[in-house]
């Protein structure tokens, strides 16, 4: 069977638009001006626009186009129209169009916050921040009830345009409005001085939130990090000094202090702050030891520093030799068993813990992660059996079964155990798990090749959670992958934009499908951009997809050259030798 050409494609178009149109002329029947029905005075042409957005609602889109199309012909001053056309071009992903018609609604009616809304997003998308910022201001003005809300999205956007001085003049403005002390709008003003490297400034907002929340220790633990980021040591231990006596029994306090002074090893501090550590987090047996994160962050940083695991170590020992029944001493040892090189005596310790202590929950936990964390699948599984037995409410069980699962490229018994922590979370009203297996169990579907069950899982997951990113860029991009409603793909590809424009994954998808729609030169703008993005993280996928742009744009040199870099760093699709050997396009 032969495909169409381009040129029979766009025949074909037009005609189905010539077809369209008739049908839309043969239902606008003549109105008399003046009329009134139920109350409603009818005007010229009403049949045509009422036509056009009951088509819209029913999204009957194509329809709905035409007719909107066909009344602006016959009325060309109307704002509703252009700005209905507006939102069927933002669907299908046409942004000059979109952004034409979104400002001949807003020069229409002026007043309407709707459509001054919707401009400035899509001004916002185009990064054109600026017109966003003020279209923003004028809804807040304008609006007593959306100023909130219009003004910090207008101070963002002056942010994104690099104007800190303007983006602060906002939310003092938001300020008058609101108690002085107002938290969120501070945090906002904190945010904003951090990020454009105004210490001076974020330390006295955040001095400000200490002396109006005085029961939030978080507020002194950023004036300490704001005196280290500036490099100021001694305004960072004056600084710490304050919270240590104002909060001297808090566990998290008390873990922060000790990961200050590792980080900078003050030796006589960090044994003095452990000691202390232990005896508070004895309060909260069955609560996570928050020391092992300070822990972590400093060897993260310092990897090759392992006396410093050896150190802490001699010091636990110590400890449980001296209060033999601090059992928050005893886990810590356990765990520095583990990750510092002596597995089996950290093993050996969890297991007698357990034995004593079976319905603590937490000290089967770091047991499991060990296992899963050294690839000892069946002894991470036999643990979990056990857990099962003691805590059968528990969502992590199921939730660690499906990873282990899926790392084993198991998918089946994957879904299996991602169905029952679904079935888990719901009981226990738990929507941010729900989610979780929610999305897990869409991808498991699509791993399957069992698309039509996992697209009904993420329309259902999206009815839940419209914003959710991982589920909108997933579901567009499997979408693409099979060829199959691009433009549905496409919109919810730009959701993710509008959330976070700079995501590398979410503008590769974006791109990606606006190649797979054959609309390369968009396809290059969105790559191009993703792998800039990216930086040195750039993924083989990104450039790889940015090649074969390049290719289908008769860059044959530049798409060669990139394919060619991604094979010498031994990565790439299954094409990718096809495609350098043959100098052609395979997907």
């Amino acid at each position: 069977m032969t495909a169409c050409g381009p040129s029979k494609k766009v025949a074909k178009a037009k005609a189905n638009y010539a077809n369209m149109q008739n049908e839309v002329k043969g239902q606008n029947q003549s109105e008399i001006k003046g009329m009134s029905i139920d109350g409603y005075v009818l005007q010229n042409n009403d049949r045509v626009f009422f036509n056009a957005l009951r088509s819209y609602l029913v999204s009957s889109f194509d329809t709905a186009f035409v007719s909107f199309n066909y009344y602006n012909s016959l009325d060309s001053t109307d704002a509703t129209t252009y700005y209905y056309l507006a939102q069927i071009k933002g669907r299908y992903n046409y942004l000059k169009e979109t952004l034409k018609d979104a400002q001949k609604s807003v020069a229409l009616s002026p007043e309407n916050k709707w459509m001054q809304s919707f401009y400035a997003g899509i001004l916002a998308f185009n990064e054109q921040y600026d017109s966003a910022a003020n279209l923003f201001l004028a809804i807040g003005r304008n609006n007593p009830g959306d100023r909130e809300n219009s003004y910090l999205a207008a101070s963002r956007l002056l942010q994104k345009a690099g104007k800190t001085e303007a983006s602060i003049a906002i939310l003092d403005t938001l300020l008058s409005y609101h108690n002085p002390n107002d938290e969120n709008i501070l945090q906002e003003k904190q945010a904003v001085y951090l990020k454009s490297g105004k210490m001076d400034e974020a330390l006295k907002v955040t001095r400000q939130l200490v002396e109006a929340y005085p029961l939030s220790p978080e507020y002194l633990v950023q004036i300490v990090e704001i005196y280290e980021l500036d490099n100021e040591p001694l305004k960072s231990a004056d600084a710490l000094k304050v919270l240590e006596k104002q909060f001297p029994k808090n566990e998290d306090v008390t873990s922060y202090i000790f990961g200050y002074h590792l980080k900078k090893r003050n030796v006589d501090a960090v044994a003095e702050k452990l000691k202390d550590y232990l005896e508070t987090a004895e309060s909260s047996q069955e609560k996570d030891l928050s020391i092992l994160n300070q822990i972590g962050a400093y060897m993260s940083g310092n990897r090759g520093d392992t006396s410093v695991l050896t150190y802490l170590s001699e010091l636990t020992e110590k400890i449980v030799k001296d209060k033999p029944n601090n059992l928050s001493a005893k886990r810590l040892l356990a765990s520095l068993n583990l990750y510092g090189g002596k597995e089996e005596e950290g093993v050996a310790m969890f297991r007698s813990l357990i034995g004593e202590h079976p319905q603590n929950y937490v000290l089967w936990t770091p047991l499991l992660e060990h296992y899963m964390y050294v690839a000892k699948f069946d002894t991470a599984l036999e643990v979990l059996n056990h857990m099962e037995k003691t805590f059968p409410d528990s969502i992590d069980i199921p939730f660690n079964k499906m990873l282990i699962a899926e790392w084993q490229k198991n998918h089946k018994t994957a879904l299996k155990h991602g169905f029952t922590g679904l079935d888990l979370a719901q009981k226990q009203k738990s929507k941010e798990k729900e989610i979780l297996f929610y999305n897990s169990i869409a991808h498991y579907y699509h791993e399957l090749g069992q698309n039509k069950e996992s697209d009904s899982v993420y329309d259902a997951l999206l009815v839940k959670d419209p914003e959710n990113v991982m589920a909108l860029n997933n579901y567009a991009y499997f979408l693409s992958e099979r060829g199959e409603r691009l433009d549905f793909a496409l919109n919810l590809s730009k959701k993710t934009l509008e959330m976070d424009f700079n995501n590398s994954n979410n503008l590769d998808t974006y791109g990606w499908i606006l190649y797979k729609m054959r609309r390369y030169e968009d396809a290059k703008f969105y790559l191009e951009k993703a792998v800039t993005v990216a930086g040195d993280q750039v993924s083989a996928v990104i450039l790889e997809h940015l090649a074969d742009t390049e290719f289908r744009l008769g860059n044959e040199g530049n798409a060669l050259k990139i394919w060619q870099a991604i094979d010498d760093a031994g990565q790439g699709s299954s094409f990718l030798k096809r495609k350098i050997k043959e100098r052609n396009i395979y997907e």
